[in-house]
């Protein structure tokens, strides 16, 4: 997933100063940005660019915010009014940003990080739930209630598709292999279906994986994919499933309660964050290799 990491500025007790991050390693450096209220950010993040890009909320209700981007070589800063929380999500030419809107309607609002500026908006009905971009292709994936319908929108160039998934399913996560994407379906309410959705190239349905748990994310790790937990009823993520792609043969392993870190294709970064403890689960040999606290 390429959603930026950010520490938020409600979560610090720094007020003259922001703290921006474009990764977990590099949180905590502070940025000489003045802004006007700091009790009010709801995220600050730093490009590879090295742009700052801040959300702030405007009103009382949490619905109306402004995103502000910061230009780092000419100073510039911008001022965009959106409906919504916003989601910032970085890729190599672009930050794109998912706007909640109230539900029944999101918007999806492109960024050049050259300037930065504002390349294009696309609406999107129903609660939007993740975004991914693969060759020049956008892929957002919403919930709308109404129909009881999962869709996926892709977006290529001037032009916006809808796919349907399904009903009573979440399509919580977006993972792109080679020409296919996959997809993640958690069931709206408790008992299926759960399942990865793949599309072709073509952006046709080929294939479905029935779960055994409740995805949350998608991770490609060597020739399988790596499926995290979370339980919508619960709350809960105790479980991943490796699932193969040549064979579609699953394999469930049981974790801490825990987030995740970082996934790479080695190891599996989880935190639980009631013991304030780190576990890095290994891969190959399928088992937590080191657990540490932290601060």
């Amino acid at each position: 997933m390429a959603k930026m990491f950010s520490l938020s500025a409600n979560e610090s007790d720094i007020k003259e100063l922001l703290y921006v991050s474009n990764d977990p390693d590099t949180a905590g450096n502070s940025s000489t940005l003045q802004w006007n209220d700091p009790q009010t950010y709801i995220d600050v993040y730093k490009d590879n660019h090295k742009n700052y890009w801040v959300s702030q909320v405007e009103g009382t209700k949490l619905r109306r915010h402004t995103i502000y981007t910061h230009n780092h070589e000419t100073k510039k800063r911008l001022c965009h009014p959106v409906n919504g929380r916003p989601n910032f999500y970085e890729f190599e030419d672009s930050v794109v940003v998912a706007c909640e809107g109230d539900g029944s309607k999101g918007s999806i609002l492109i960024f050049s990080k050259d300037d930065p500026e504002l390349l294009k908006e696309w609406k999107v009905n129903g609660y939007l739930w993740e975004v991914e971009k693969n060759n020049g292709t956008l892929y957002v994936s919403c919930y709308i209630v109404e129909e009881d319908q999962a869709v996926l929108y892709i977006i290529k160039g001037d032009k916006k598709k809808r796919v349907n998934l399904g009903k009573n399913i979440a399509p919580t996560d977006i993972l792109c292999i080679g020409e296919e994407v996959y997809i993640s379906a958690a069931p709206i309410l408790n008992g299926d279906p759960k399942k990865i959705i793949v599309l072709n190239n073509k952006e046709k349905v080929v294939r479905e994986y029935p779960l055994s748990i409740s995805p949350r994310a998608l991770y490609h790790v060597e020739n399988e994919i790596m499926v995290y937990e979370l339980d919508l009823a619960t709350g809960k993520s105790e479980k991943i499933v490796y699932v193969d792609l040549n064979t579609g043969q699953q394999i469930t392993h049981t974790i801490p309660n825990s987030q995740v870190v970082e996934c790479t294709s080695s190891s599996l970064s989880l935190l639980q964050q009631d013991s304030k403890t780190l576990f890095t689960w290994d891969h190959c040999n399928r088992k937590i290799v080191c657990s540490k606290k932290i601060s």
